[in-house]
């Protein structure tokens, strides 16, 4: 009987060591020869598995019960399903329950999964079933044994469940993921899962996430404990959010959030798979239809789309080419071009949306996305593929995919994948090169396809030590000396140090980027310096392939991140001081501008709820001086960069002082007169009074308040309200230094350092109801309520307004000019100083301020800037038109060059470089076509306003 059989078999020389080895197993051996003569078809099974799978011989061998049942019912070319297994296994375990000694339920589990797993196996080489129903019934096989494993899960848990936790029908979802989760599970395969929760709500409730996670580890646990009959499977996590770093399980709303906010490309061509399996399906169904939009966006990302490409790059560098799954022409191949489309076409074509590769690919042919004849080719191939993959596997349940080396094992392995003769081997090795040559060329056509250009940049910033020879000939033409750091520093730029599977992803963004980066890097004044100081802005953002993808949708972006890196030092430092900040910045410039008083709006939202309000106003104002600056980098609008900048300063100013206040009447109350609560307010001068602001200024202000008043409560004596108010002012100006927010400076108070540090509105009008000098009641002119009770603010700024502009000039008002004037030129000799050198912007600030004394507070426009003040000198006809306009145009001249010189060292400088190099570079930054270029303008600027200074200002 068993040489009529020999021809069938994959190797006939195992058959009588195969019988004798399954004889001599047995315990009744002479009745087990007799039933195999009775029952030929087993004995043809039994025969079969020998030569194709071990692990399933093994288990017919080992345990003769479950074999001849399956051989005898016929129950091999059945499809059963996910709930005719369930019930099985259902009926199984109540039966071991009623047993005198019960197994353990564990058990139980593990030989159900060995008499369906034989059952399938016997199906799948007696071609009774084809490879879609195997995936499907080993994938249903593993969903109600996941099934069962949680109910044991809470049954183990159940009275450390914490109250109001119905452990009977929890609220916790298992996900399958990858092909468990598209029904298309291998012999051997670990299983993706994800686990998700639904919190319980309400007062009194306990927080339940602890406790899902105990539940999560007791369900892994199970599944992978180890029995006398083996164990269920293993488990793999790592496609859960944040991977190996994430929480082992996530609320419905904590993992709709992760994905809609940081959620990379990978993590959508993931959860393309995503299928609920176990527990609360209902839960897991939410998910997956609350995430479809992310997933299937109607309008893709292109540039996101090319992760696909990347992803598949990066598994294929770490394969062997022997691998039948991750290699090239490879299963993972044909998995990815179908996913690729998926992502592309599945927010407009729902029937696209689901995870098994085959019905996906021949829907995509439907479509004409890919062509019918291609798109057959890689059907066929796919199930060559995955049959080789099954061979491999089956023979001793291992997760096996590469192809035997030797020779010998090769040929065992083409004997069971159906080749027979002597020329088994050459038939098979023919096949398998042709089918993976054959996959690479239709996946390259329709979705790898990549230039040599790209290709050497890759290899440049992903392999472990640079080929010097590609290097030296990538990066020397760009300017680059040291070629060891330079490509030190590429290969920094493309580690991605947060989400697992990322890096191939920022390498390919990365590399997408690089040739227009380097272009303009080789523009700068010391290219290794300006990449060195481009790394250190990449360091400080979150995800750098998204940061990558947003530079290279926006060339414009791109280009003013490397000019930044070329001069830039006090927005890289910010960018370092504050991570995560360069992707806020991105955002921000992809937004619209912010309207002056939108921020102190979305300040005063942003330290709702918070009691340190330092920390979020700091970032606040990190990055939008920092989105502030790239956008006058780009577009040079002087007037408009002032006045945000001053707009922001007040908004930090008034939210700090709102909280300082807050927390000080928490302790002694407002103070109060005759039942009035008592009014306090900051007066901005200067540039902050005028809403010219520059970068790294300080804040020069006047702190007033009523006069008496007294405190309703507090530690010991109630404080007088002077008191009150200057404790308030000494914290405000602690809190605005120490958290790095601004510095604020109150010299010019009355009296200056001499006087109290708060003046009360009746001393400020004793103070300025007498002759002040000159140069006072010239600083006066740009007063202006910032914070606090406005008004207050706008009182006080009458008292000093009225008698500043009011009062009539000294008999030689002039003369004091120009002396004062001539003390702050002496005061930076030998520097070419932008503010005080001869012809700076003081002389326009004098001019400016001069010409308006003797005018009524309506007559000053508002805000009171220099260049306003002038143009309203010109109309009104106090000085001559053209000596407004030119000398508007020198002043916004002048603090141009200034801010571009304060971007670069990021402190409060008025003095331009002298040295060569050094003055070069500014003159590029400002845009000028050369140094000489600068040099005139700056020259003619400075020549106009002491001309007109010295028209002006009589002697």
């Amino acid at each position: 009987m068993v040489d009529a059989l020999r021809e069938d078999l994959a190797q006939p020389g195992r058959a009588d060591t195969d019988l004798r080895l399954f004889i001599t197993a047995q315990e009744d051996q002479r009745g087990m020869l007799r039933r195999l003569h009775l029952e030929p078809l087993a004995l043809r099974f039994l025969l079969l598995l020998g030569g194709v799978s071990r692990y399933a011989f093994d288990i017919a061998a080992r345990a003769p019960g479950l074999f001849f049942p399956i051989v005898a019912e016929r129950l091999y070319h059945q499809v059963w399903g996910r709930r005719l297994m369930a019930e099985q296994l259902r009926k199984q375990l109540a039966s071991e329950a009623m047993s005198q000694e019960p197994a353990s339920p564990l058990e139980i589990l593990a030989i159900f999964k060995k008499r369906h797993m034989l059952r399938i196996i016997i199906g799948d080489i007696s071609a009774e079933l084809g490879f879609e129903s195997v995936v499907q019934e080993i994938s249903d096989l593993a969903t109600v044994l996941i099934q069962q494993a949680l109910v044991l899960a809470c049954e183990a848990l159940a009275l450390r469940a914490p109250s109001g936790v119905d452990l009977g029908n929890p609220p916790f979802a298992v996900m399958a993921m990858g092909k468990l989760g598209a029904r298309e599970l291998n012999y051997s395969s670990d299983i993706d899962l994800i686990f998700i929760y639904a919190p319980f709500e309400g007062p009194g409730i306990p927080d339940t996430h602890e406790f899902w996670q105990k539940l999560g580890a007791e369900l892994i646990r199970l599944l992978e404990q180890m029995t006398a009959n083996g164990q269920m499977f293993r488990v793999d996590m790592r496609l859960r959010p944040e991977g190996d770093r994430g929480e082992l399980a996530l609320s419905l709303r904590e993992s709709v959030d992760y994905y809609y906010s940081i959620g990379r490309p990978w993590e959508r061509q993931a959860l393309i798979k995503a299928r609920p399996v176990a527990g609360d399906l209902g839960l897991g169904a939410r998910l997956v239809e609350e995430l479809r939009p992310w997933i299937y966006p109607i309008d893709p990302q292109w540039e996101d789309l090319e992760d696909a490409r990347s992803m598949r790059r990066r598994i294929e560098e770490r394969a062997e080419a022997s691998n039948v799954k991750t290699g090239a022409g490879g299963i993972r191949d044909i998995e990815f071009l179908v996913q690729y489309f998926q992502l592309v076409y599945g927010g407009r074509i729902p029937e696209l949306r689901q995870g098994a590769t085959l019905p996906t690919l021949r829907l995509l042919a439907d479509r004409s996305i890919i062509p019918r004849s291609d798109a057959r080719e890689l059907e066929s191939s796919y199930l060559w593929l995955r049959m080789v993959e099954h061979r491999l596997q089956m023979w001793e349940d291992r997760q096996e995919h590469e192809l035997p080396v030797d020779d010998a094992q090769r040929l065992l392995l083409a004997l069971r994948c159906g080749f027979g003769g002597t020329q088994a081997l050459g038939q098979f090795d023919r096949r398998q090169l042709q089918t993976r040559s054959r996959v690479r060329e239709l996946v390259a056509r329709h979705f790898l396809g990549v230039t040599p250009e790209f290709e050497a940049l890759m290899a440049l910033v992903v392999q472990g030590e640079a080929d010097e020879a590609l290097a030296g000939r990538l990066l020397s033409p760009y300017g680059f000396t040291d070629i060891t750091k330079a490509s030190a520093l590429l290969r920094s730029l493309a580690v991605e140090p947060f989400f697992m599977l990322s890096r191939n992803r920022t390498e390919r963004k990365l590399v997408s980027i690089l040739p227009g980066m380097l272009e303009q890097i080789a523009r700068s004044p010391d290219p290794l310096q300006t990449l060195e100081n481009f790394t250190r802005i990449v360091s400080a953002v979150g995800g750098r392939a998204t940061f990558y993808d947003l530079l290279g949708d926006q060339p414009a972006v791109l280009t003013l991140f490397v000019d930044l890196a070329g001069w830039a030092t006090f927005l890289i430092t910010l960018f370092q001081e504050f991570p995560g900040l360069p992707d806020d910045v991105v955002d921000s410039l992809n937004q619209a501008r912010r309207r002056p008083h939108q921020f102190i709006n979305y300040a005063r939202a942003l330290v709702h709820g918070i009691r340190d309000v330092a920390p979020p106003l700091a970032y606040l104002k990190a990055r939008e001086t920092a989105t502030i600056a790239i956008r006058d980098l780009e577009r040079g609008d002087a007037h408009t960069v002032a006045e945000h900048l001053s707009f922001l300063a007040e908004a930090v100013l008034t939210v700090t002082l709102n909280r300082t206040v807050q927390e000080r009447a928490r302790r002694h109350g407002i103070p109060a007169e005759g039942g009035r609560p008592a009014r306090f307010a900051v007066l901005g001068l200067g540039k902050l009074g005028g809403r010219e602001l520059s970068y790294a200024s300080d804040m020069d202000v006047i702190f007033v308040c009523d006069p008496g008043g007294r405190c309703s409560r507090g530690p010991g004596e109630p404080l007088q309200g002077d008191v009150f108010w200057t404790r308030v002012a000494q914290d405000l100006m602690q809190t605005m230094a120490e958290g790095r927010l601004y510095e604020l400076d109150p010299r010019l108070r009355p009296y200056g350092d001499q006087s109290e540090l708060v003046t009360n509105t009746l001393a400020l009008d004793i103070y300025w109801g007498k002759p002040r000098d000159l140069w006072e009641r010239m600083a006066m002119l740009r007063v202006a309520h910032l914070a606090g009770d406005p008004r207050l603010g706008e009182e006080a700024c009458r008292m000093i307004l009225t008698p500043a502009l009011g009062a009539g000039l000294p008999e030689h008002a002039g003369a004091e000019v120009r002396a004062m004037r001539k003390r702050l030129e002496d005061s930076v000799a030998g520097r070419d100083h932008l503010k005080r050198g001869p012809g700076g912007y003081v002389d326009h600030e004098f001019i400016a301020q001069f010409c308006s004394l003797g005018l009524t507070q309506q007559e000053l426009p508002a805000p009171c800037a220099t260049d306003a003040m002038l143009m309203r000198l010109g109309r009104i006809g106090r000085i001559p038109t053209e000596a407004a306009d030119e000398l508007v145009d020198g002043l916004r001249q002048l603090r141009f060059v200034e801010s571009r010189v304060r971007l670069a060292v990021g402190r409060a400088v008025s003095s331009i470089p002298t040295e060569g190099r050094a003055r070069e570079e500014l003159a590029r930054r400002c845009s000028y076509t050369s140094l000489h270029a600068m040099d005139q303008a700056l020259q003619q600027a400075r020549e106009t306003a002491r001309s007109w200074f010295e028209r002006i200002i009589p002697s």
